[in-house]
């Protein structure tokens, strides 16, 4: 016979009841599954060289992501905001937008600081079950965001004026096989 161990206090309260979804906590789901894809799809670019047949598959499937990211980042931002909790959860997706779309590293580091910066921006206020749960959503979305600047693309970026990169350069050509 089983002995009955209740694992939580008499008087936890139920946050799931307690928890509404509004469109924008939606959308916001489809923007970190979308976010999570593209990450995805970046990690395996990193591994592949140009020798690989299934090269162009992968750079097509990044550009895929990318754009769904983008476009589910947009639709984020036309969702009705329905309560102050909704707020931080846009601010971290235009964190996402400005993160893909950087193109220095300065840049990328700076967008990564801001959440400690202003962290009234980019967290609710209370201790209520929704303020907490959006916490949480926020919280591993900027998990999502840290992964996303370790990738090559945003580690290894160089500035487009830099003298050492001259494609155009006769030098730099390989001399043929003899």
């Amino acid at each position: 016979m089983a002995i009955h161990t209740p694992i939580t206090a008499p008087a936890f309260p139920e946050a799931s009841s307690a928890f509404t979804h509004t469109p924008v906590t939606h959308q916001f789901a489809a923007v970190m599954r979308d976010l999570a894809d593209y990450i995805e799809a970046e990690r395996d670019l990193e591994h592949c060289g140009s020798w690989d047949p299934a090269c162009d598959a992968w750079i097509r499937d990044a550009e895929r992501a990318r754009t769904r990211v983008l476009d589910a980042i947009a639709d984020l931002r036309a969702a009705p905001t329905c309560r102050r909790e909704d707020l931080p959860l846009k601010r971290s997706a235009d964190l996402a937008q400005m993160l893909i779309e950087s193109d220095c590293p300065e840049q990328v580091r700076d967008i990564l600081a801001l959440p400690d910066r202003f962290p009234d921006f980019f967290r609710c206020a209370g201790d209520s079950p929704v303020s907490r749960r959006v916490d949480l959503m926020v919280a591993a979305f900027q998990q999502h965001l840290r992964t996303l600047a370790t990738l090559s693309d945003f580690t290894g970026m160089v500035e487009a004026e830099d003298p050492a990169i001259e494609p155009d350069d006769p030098l730099t050509l390989l001399a043929p096989a003899a």
